[in-house]
């Protein structure tokens, strides 16, 4: 039993060398790791193979497109001034001190109805012109974006993974939001404030770049800087946030026409395409069909990387959730009942560690302590709570939101370990602080 917890942290942590000191690009590095982590566990060369090839398809099956076209949304609104004009509005409006703050709670909002990954995606050209408008790291104010996405993702129904606990411990919903919101705001204060004392200055190579390309564009299209109305703007972006939360706070009957019609809007896919088809609206050029094309092929060629590699990395995660792990971490925790409380932000926070993945993480805790939810020292919904938390501890090269952040601002893999997995952690604590308090008060 401890010997494959101690297999998967020896594999995970030489993946953490191979990128980080090695200089291994993650591509290989992780598909190695889940090659190598597959056989060590015993599930056998040809099934490793397998399940590996099954998690790489399984976790661009729904994002690889998405992000295509996410991309391309992003280079309509450089190509018309767009993202210029929505910076502009933004830090007129709340101030270049206040921002990472504003950041935080978009994000918070906007990942509600929709996937951290897909938010951020359609966000990223808002970040990066307001980094370069305020003159302040692309990272400092992505991961504010960040903190916001991650706690509505892993805290605030409807959100799949928050639903699966409430079902699986079959939980009051009204007590369980109210707890989680409460908790959700430690834990978005504890991201924010992170950012705001140990990201603020760390500048990026990407981020002279990213400085230059403004500038550049500014040149070309000076008018577009200040002519164009914000709302149709950042109307590609609001579209397809509105119509995917539709599908989760709007309940019709999928066999009405309505119904139909509103579940094939809201999803994903869909919705972010009816967003690029409202940006293509907004180019304003005598050959439209040619700056079309030549702004899909700038979005193929910018998401490429960033695709194989979240390939790559869902793979890993694969492996790791194929295995039994997660049955064995409860077994090794259960042999320690004199942890109590912290048993379920613990268990939450390895699995998390372990596969990646908050959805995972959420599921498996709550799939493994429910027999013995009535015997803990919390009542269910704290212990939800506890699980929500420690689902935040820790992100690392597991993680597909890890590599997305690489890729789509060339952060190197060391400075996201000291600062997006740190914060994560940080995140983590600071949800914990926040349900203890509301333990101690009795709830």
């Amino acid at each position: 039993m401890l010997l494959n917890l101690s297999i998967l942290f020896g594999f995970l942590l030489i993946l953490v060398f191979a990128i980080a000191k090695w200089k291994i690009h993650p591509f290989i590095a992780l598909l190695l790791t889940a090659l190598g982590l597959g056989i060590s566990l015993g599930l056998g060369g040809k099934e490793t193979v397998e399940i590996l090839l099954k998690g790489f398809s399984e976790t661009l099956r729904w994002i690889a497109v998405i992000i295509i076209i996410g991309a391309f949304i992003g280079e309509v609104l450089k190509e018309t001034g767009g993202a210029f004009r929505i910076s502009n509005r933004v830090v007129k409006g709340v101030g270049e001190k206040r921002l990472p703050w504003a950041m935080g709670f978009t994000g918070y909002l906007v990942s509600i109805p929709v996937f951290v990954d897909v938010a951020y995606i359609l966000l990223q050209p808002v970040t990066e012109s307001l980094a370069v408008k305020s003159k302040q790291p692309v990272l400092y104010l992505g991961l504010a974006l960040t903190a916001g996405l991650t706690v509505a993702h892993t805290l605030i129904p409807p959100t799949p993974g928050p639903m699966a606990v409430a079902s699986l411990l079959e939980l009051e919903m009204g007590k369980m939001l109210m707890i989680n919101l409460f908790v959700a705001g430690f834990a978005m204060t504890g991201g924010i404030l992170f950012v705001l004392f140990f990201v603020k200055n760390t500048w990026l190579d990407y981020d002279k770049k990213l400085a230059e390309t403004h500038k550049k564009a500014a040149e070309i299209t000076p008018e577009n800087n200040t002519e164009g109305n914000v709302f149709f703007d950042i109307l590609p972006i609001l579209a397809p946030i509105f119509l995917i939360g539709s599908g989760a706070f709007i309940k019709v009957s999928s066999s009405t026409l309505l119904g139909t019609v509103l579940h094939f809007i809201s999803l994903p896919l869909v919705a972010v395409s009816i967003g690029a088809l409202i940006a293509i609206f907004q180019i304003k050029t005598k050959d439209k069909k040619t700056t079309i094309n030549r702004l899909v092929e700038q979005a193929i060629l910018k998401s490429a990387l960033v695709i194989m590699i979240t390939g790559a990395g869902g793979s890993l995660g694969y492996v790791i959730k194929q295995s039994t792990i997660q049955q064995e971490v409860v077994e090794v925790f259960s042999t320690f009942p004199f942890l109590g409380i912290f048993l379920p932000f613990l268990v939450a926070a390895i699995l998390t560690t372990a596969t990646g993945s908050i959805t995972v993480s959420l599921v498996g805790t709550a799939s493994m302590l429910s027999p013995i939810i009535d015997s803990l020292p919390v009542s269910p919904e704290i212990a939800a709570a506890l699980i929500g938390s420690g689902a935040f501890c820790v992100f690392h090269a597991n993680s597909s939101f890890f590599w997305l952040l690489n890729r789509l601002h060339e952060v190197p893999p060391a400075i996201l370990y000291r600062k997006f997995t740190f914060q994560s952690l940080t995140m983590g604590i600071s949800g914990l602080i926040g349900t203890l308090c509301l333990w101690i008060l009795g709830f």
